[in-house]
């Protein structure tokens, strides 16, 4: 019987935390503008600055509407500590994120909120241009 009540909390306990949503993590953020098609393509990158702690990213490319334009099913991403990981819009560099519009807007959550540093680059390939788009808190605004 007592394994029975330890085991029903521990499920309860479970149960509670898995009614997190996206808008529950500890840091939100979001760059303001992505590009892809063409010879144009977007790289993310995103390095674990803390030497202890390991965490979770999660990545949702938008439109230009707010509509997801990259799957809500793989979106989640570890990260070790001191790790870095990379993220394009075309396959062969880094991590592939497949999208489905042309451009709009990343936001990005950092489940535990720890020691995170983004950065994007918007790169075109036939010409060599490029330029840096710098990541926000999606609660203070732009």
């Amino acid at each position: 019987m007592k394994k029975l009540l330890v085991l029903t909390v521990g499920l309860m306990l479970v149960a509670g935390l898995a009614f997190a949503t996206w808008d529950d993590a500890n840091s939100k953020g979001v760059f303001p503008y992505w590009q892809t098609g063409g010879a144009w393509y977007t790289l993310l990158t995103f390095v674990n600055g803390s030497e202890e702690t390991p965490d979770v990213i999660y990545i949702r490319f938008c439109d230009e509407h707010g509509n997801f334009a990259s799957t809500t099913t793989g979106d989640a991403f570890s990260i070790r500590e001191k790790e870095m990981l990379l993220f394009c819009t075309i396959p062969g560099i880094g991590t592939n994120i497949a999208v489905t519009a042309p451009y709009g807007y990343v936001k990005f959550r950092v489940q535990d909120g720890g020691f995170i540093h983004a950065w994007e680059v918007i790169y075109n390939s036939a010409t060599g241009a490029g330029y840096v788009v710098p990541p926000y808190h999606q609660d203070s605004g732009f």
